[in-house]
């Protein structure tokens, strides 16, 4: 599977989340509904080598770097729309 798009109605909005990869860069789009919060997993290397919207994630804001877990970069992010990037 090299992409997937899928989205969610849930009682706050609709949350969408649209992946993919191309070679071994792995794009995540994510659209979170307001007054809610998501916790998102990007497939990384380590925390810094995560890119949101073309700056590094850890300065993009309403994303907050929680930790490293199984080769995933484990975010928490305010409502808004993502675009993660990993190598």
């Amino acid at each position: 599977m090299t992409w997937v798009k899928a989205s969610y109605n849930s009682i706050r909005g609709t949350i969408t989340s649209d992946w993919k990869r191309d070679g071994d860069q792995f794009t995540l789009k994510v659209k979170i509904p307001a007054n809610t919060t998501a916790t998102v997993y990007v497939p990384a290397k380590s925390g810094d080598s995560v890119t949101e919207s073309g700056q590094p994630a850890t300065h993009s804001r309403g994303v907050r770097f929680l930790r490293m877990k199984n080769g995933h970069a484990i975010f928490a992010v305010e409502s808004g729309q993502y675009e993660f990037k990993s190598r």
